[in-house]
């Protein structure tokens, strides 16, 4: 079996002398090379044409970004996997938009950082999970920030309440007009507040002028 040759950039000579350490032993690996920064590291991979060059972000002089964009400009047969401590979505979309063809962080295990190597030498494309868990988390709050979203939180009944509330209607108003106790009406109206998280109903109004309330 061939094996998978790596070149390893990082401007830290411990990571470089760990991940040389801890890869070694694996049979389907065989380090070409080490550097501490980007025109050393664009020199030898040009002479050694390793498979797989593991990347880090922040180097002296040229940044990771850009010489996985100028690796992949001249060698485009190399791989590159991003191997840093950023969870920077703006950094890593760089990273990947450069030509990376994954993303591993350097607190994922060893075991994940060999499937990364593996899989992106084969072709396709790999994201460690805590890298996912971190994007979807802040989608997810990004998403519940989101005005409409708080807005879809709310009931049918909740919305017909909210309506009526910017109609400039009293508790006891609308009591009347949806045939439900004034009682009712005060208990949505706290579950309305909450979900939209205002406390006031200027606010209210302002949250929902965008949308269809």
């Amino acid at each position: 079996m061939q094996k998978i040759k790596l070149y390893l950039v990082d401007d830290h000579r411990m990571v470089i002398d760990m991940w040389a350490s801890l890869l070694s032993t694996n049979p389907k690996f065989e380090i070409a090379g080490t550097a501490l920064d980007g025109e050393k590291a664009f020199e030898e991979i040009s002479n050694t044409l390793p498979n797989v060059v593991l990347m880090d972000i922040t180097l002296p002089g040229m940044s990771g970004i850009e010489l996985t964009k100028k690796i992949r400009e001249k060698l485009p047969s190399i791989k590159i996997l991003g191997v840093s401590m950023h969870t920077n979505i703006m950094l890593i979309k760089q990273m990947l938009i450069s030509g990376a063809s994954g993303y591993v962080s350097k607190t994922s295990s060893f075991d994940e950082m060999i499937q990364a190597i593996t899989t992106i030498h084969e072709g396709s494309r790999y994201i460690c999970r805590n890298i996912k868990d971190y994007i979807t988390n802040q989608v997810i709050s990004e998403q519940q920030s989101d005005p409409a979203y708080r807005i879809n939180q709310l009931t049918k009944r909740e919305l017909e309440i909210v309506t009526l509330i910017k109609e400039g209607h009293s508790s006891k108003e609308i009591s009347e007009k949806l045939f439900i106790s004034k009682r009712t009406v005060e208990v949505h109206r706290y579950n309305i507040f909450r979900k939209l998280e205002v406390n006031n109903i200027t606010s209210l109004i302002k949250i929902t002028n965008n949308s269809i309330v």
